[in-house]
């Protein structure tokens, strides 16, 4: 038997944590179910500090399980039995892979979704819940491109931020280092006219000196003051505190609000219609799609979102009460409603907002590549001039 952590929401909506013992992680999740919750996160449980060792489980990014289940995908779409097909992937993988962990339990008897769940692959709680959507459905190789693809979808989101903001942390990276050796190793030697009792300095230039001569004197306190934020910057960034708070700041802000309102409404609209075109039940796609929402603030307005559908009010009423979309997204979705194609309705609007972040991220970059390159000259600018006005003004008392 095995221990489990999990999170799910109750009848009423709330989030609960807890430990399960279990005999695996296909009969944890049963269980959770059973109890008449909707499970959110299934992992086992790791004592604090624990670190996996080479027998461990192996570990995935969401770009190499995308692409696993892609080619899985195309194999069993080709005819290929499934339990072949995962044979001739784990053929290719190293001794004590995951996959070979999955081919045994194929073999012994096991459902594929159970397989996977238990294989040490450890995917995402909503790609167990589109493979057992596809095995009900006989539809299994759309299933796990439906996983797949949303997987990839992530990752290329991911990737395009990260590879937006590059050029801008270039910048500013470059701006810094020039202002360090300015105060470094050129204001310094000007430092000797702060002593110069007939020397009349403007406070900027007396105030640019100081500072210059100080990063002198206390280069190693500044070099371990700077190294020990680096440090603590790199381990909050990972924290989710710190990510959702940041995405709660980016809210608020006038350029990156919308664009962060865009961004959340098209991961969160795109895993809901993956779900709901793989014929996974609107309540489990809702509540696996709320999960994907980083602002705390709007992942509680979904939170009651799904306790209303829960108690028999339409989709689009409740998001409505609680205003998660706007008036066009909600009209999309009552026709969807009306209709019966909810899933492609959604989908449609998952491209929208998808559309609408990517134009504003590129209205963001627009705006912020010349406002760091001003402030950049204006910084290294005013040093210059400051060095300038004490020369000037030593010069004028000579």
């Amino acid at each position: 038997m095995q221990e489990f952590d999990y999170v799910a929401l109750d009848a009423q909506g709330r989030r609960q944590r807890a430990v399960l013992v279990a005999g695996s992680e296909a009969l944890a999740l049963a269980q959770i179910q059973q109890r008449g919750m909707t499970v959110i996160a299934l992992a086992p449980h790791r004592a604090t500090g624990e670190r996996r060792g080479p027998r461990g489980r192996t570990t995935l990014s969401a770009e190499q399980l995308g692409a696993l289940l892609h080619e899985l995908a195309m194999l069993v779409e080709a005819g290929v039995p499934l339990a072949e097909a995962v044979a001739t992937l784990a053929s290719s993988q190293p001794p004590g892979h995951a996959l070979a962990q999955m081919l045994a339990r194929l073999r012994g008897g096991e459902a594929f979704s159970e397989a996977l769940a238990g294989s040490g692959l450890r995917p995402p709680v909503f790609v167990l819940q589109l493979v057992r959507a596809g095995e009900s459905t006989g539809e299994l190789p759309r299933a796990l491109r439906a996983a797949a693809e949303h997987l990839e979808a992530e990752e290329q989101f991911a990737r395009e931020a990260r590879n937006a903001l590059l050029y801008p942390a270039v910048l500013v990276g470059s701006g810094v280092l020039a202002t360090l050796v300015m105060f470094i190793f050129v204001v310094p030697k000007f430092a000797g006219i702060l002593s110069n009792p007939k020397a009349d300095l403007p406070w900027i230039s007396q105030l640019v000196l100081g500072l210059g001569l100080w990063l002198t004197q206390h280069q190693v306190v500044v070099g371990l003051a700077l190294a020990a934020a680096v440090a603590l910057g790199a381990s909050l960034a990972g924290r989710p505190w710190v990510r959702e708070a940041a995405w709660e700041l980016a809210a608020r802000m006038p350029v990156l609000g919308r664009w962060s309102w865009h961004a959340e409404m098209a991961r969160w609209s795109s895993l809901l219609a993956v779900l709901l075109n793989s014929r996974v039940p609107l309540l489990t796609s809702l509540a696996q799609a709320n999960e994907t929402l980083r602002r705390r603030s709007l992942r509680l307005r979904a939170q009651l979102v799904l306790a209303e559908v829960r108690g028999g009010k339409s989709l689009s009423q409740a998001l409505s009460d609680h205003a998660v979309l706007d008036p066009a997204g909600l009209n999309l979705l009552r026709v969807g409603e009306r209709a019966g194609t909810l899933g492609q309705t959604v989908a449609a609007l998952a491209r929208t907002h998808t559309l609408h972040s990517q134009q504003r991220l590129k209205r963001l970059l627009v705006l912020l590549e010349p406002v760091t390159i001003l402030v950049i000259s204006v910084v290294l600018g005013g040093i210059m001039i400051s060095v300038m006005l004490a020369i000037t003004s030593l010069t004028n008392v000579l």
